[in-house]
């Protein structure tokens, strides 16, 4: 398998340039920028990331790596989807656009992108964290199968607040009989 990874209603596919505003439409959005912080929520900033995007091999180990979220039917990037593969331990993450939430699209992408990283990149383990208040991303990680193995308190800081978050993960031979 390669890219792009194709599922029922999306592409997961390397950045474009060509998808500046269509990422600037989502990433000022609170919720993405603390889940993107690389990425500068500006038309700048975004054309920088891209950039840097581009000059990675895809999955380049210990790079954080992010694919577009492309939906099929309009051609819209909806989201991001991210691997950092470290040896044979990878951690995913999402951003979605808040009016792309709530429909699927990040349990679409997650599964494919787990498909991906066990079956292509060979992989072990594959872990995902998240804010113990993002209730429905861990939905997304237990729907998938993973399992949390951490609750790591005040482990963030947010808007000067201490945020406790939580830690999935999956190994490949759980994912094959899942």
């Amino acid at each position: 398998m390669s890219l792009p990874i194709v599922t029922e209603r999306l592409i997961l596919r390397r950045l474009s340039r060509d998808d500046v505003q269509d990422l600037l439409e989502f990433v000022s959005h609170p919720s993405v920028t603390s889940a993107v912080p690389e990425m500068e929520p500006t038309e700048s900033g975004i054309h920088q990331y891209i950039e840097r995007q581009l000059s990675y091999q895809p999955f380049e180990q210990d790079k954080l790596f992010d694919l577009a979220i492309e939906r099929k039917k309009d051609g819209k990037v909806v989201g991001l989807m991210t691997l950092i593969w470290k040896e044979h331990v990878g951690a995913i993450g999402w951003a979605l656009g808040l009016g792309f939430r709530g429909q699927g699209y990040a349990a679409e992408a997650a599964r494919a992108m787990l498909d991906y990283a066990f079956a292509s990149l060979g992989l072990h383990r594959i872990e995902a964290e998240t804010g113990s208040l993002n209730e429905p991303s861990w939905r997304v990680m237990e729907h998938l199968g993973m399992r949390r193995e951490a609750h790591l308190r005040e482990a963030t800081i947010e808007n000067g607040q201490w945020l406790d978050s939580y830690l999935y993960a999956i190994l490949a031979d759980e994912w094959s009989k899942a």
